[in-house]
């Protein structure tokens, strides 16, 4: 393997633009947990590092270095256990980015700590130091992994000074260790690698779950769900928002005389005359069976486009060789709440269905502010 392929597969995978946050998120989330519990471990293993301590090492060895840990884990776990905003990309990043500066920080004082131990110890004790520092080192590796910069850094800079130390010495067994070191440290650093690919491949499959739990299986637009995930959007900018449904006509019929497939691939060929206007903001989607919405701004979502739909759909071919034709609902409001969802809704199927009643292939608009049973009717001229 050259050493260009071999950097590149230390570097790990790209994350996808459109994954990013989800991964920062999920990172944070990882990285956290495994923080929390790593900063109680060096609370823990504190008390046998002083008493470990070489007899020849002065206080701040001895006694300050671990002080200086203890503060910074107890400074993490301060930090760590404030709430944490759900889906907050910034504050994610303000958790990776803390959870990096105090582990450095540790790495570094622990780095010196050992080294500076190793070096004061009597020859026949020595050795136990960047065993003991050694073992600290892959546990934080271990415990960052989540984050590959975070956790690669943390380990060179735990491991790197000792392992050069050691390697220095002239000595066989100090030469064994430091190789030893080394080679867990490439496994470490492997595993991260590792560990990384798994997390993305979580975070593709949750963002592929997510867009097929928003899809339409049969027209690939939109489903329900979607659709009013894109109005409660809407009301949280608290803006006026036009809603269409469209429904079409004796769709019954198809199905009985050309059966379900036909059937189906009328409902796909619809569907791609609404996707067509679905630019920008605004949304198409199948509510079920032959209905179908638009959902966007009262600005984005011109009222000109109902008619332009009904045109369109009047006038293509249909799989099953014939015309069909569509009733259009219309309905606006302003909105501020998700709650607005349902009152909207139900004033767009009840001018739908006056349209039905009116005698189908046609656009009718629900009056906002006027009683709710009032109507506009197109014009005459656009009744096929």
């Amino acid at each position: 393997m050259t050493s260009r392929r071999f950097l590149g597969a230390l570097s790990g995978p790209d994350v996808p633009a459109h994954l990013r946050e989800d991964f920062t998120l999920l990172t944070a989330e990882h990285m956290r947990g495994q923080a929390r519990l790593l900063f109680v471990g060096f609370i823990l293993s504190l008390p046998m590092v002083v008493y470990g301590a070489s007899a020849g090492a002065g206080a701040l060895v001895a006694y300050g270095l671990p002080l200086i840990i203890l503060l910074l884990s107890a400074t993490g776990l301060v930090l760590l256990s404030r709430p944490r905003a759900e889906g907050d990309f910034g504050d994610a990043r303000r958790i990776i980015d803390t959870v990096w500066k105090l582990c450095l920080l540790t790495a570094a004082v622990g780095s010196i700590w050992c080294i500076a131990s190793w070096a004061s110890a009597p020859l026949e004790t020595r050795i136990y130091y960047p065993a003991i520092m050694s073992i600290g080192g892959l546990v934080l590796g271990y415990c960052l992994m989540a984050e590959r910069s975070v956790g690669m850094t943390v380990v060179v800079v735990t491991m790197g000074p000792t392992i050069a130390v050691l390697a220095s010495t002239g000595m066989v067994m100090d030469l064994v260790l430091a190789i030893a070191m080394a080679i867990g440290v490439g496994f470490q650093l492997t595993m991260m690698v590792r560990h990384q690919r798994l997390l993305l491949s979580l975070v593709e499959e949750r963002h592929r779950s997510a867009e097929l739990a928003r899809r339409d299986p049969l027209t690939g637009l939109a489903n329900r769900r979607a659709l009013i995930e894109r109005f409660e959007a809407f009301a949280e900018r608290s803006g006026a928002v036009r809603l269409m449904v469209v429904d079409i006509d004796r769709f019954k019929t198809i199905n009985d005389r050309f059966g379900h497939d036909m059937g189906d691939r009328v409902l796909r060929t619809l569907a791609t005359l609404l996707a067509s206007h679905a630019r920008g903001e605004i949304c198409a989607a199948r509510l079920g069976g032959e209905e179908f919405g638009l959902l966007g701004s009262a600005e984005a979502l011109d009222p000109a486009i109902a008619l332009q739909l009904l045109r369109e759909i009047g006038c293509a071919r249909m799989p099953h060789g014939e015309t069909i034709t569509v009733s259009i609902g219309v309905a606006d409001a302003v909105v501020s709440s998700p709650e607005d969802w349902n009152p909207l809704y139900a004033q767009a199927d009840r001018a739908l269905y006056r349209a039905k009643n009116d005698g189908r292939n046609r656009v009718m608009t629900h009056q906002s502010g006027a009683d709710p049973d009032r109507f506009q009717t197109e014009p005459q001229a656009l009744r096929a």
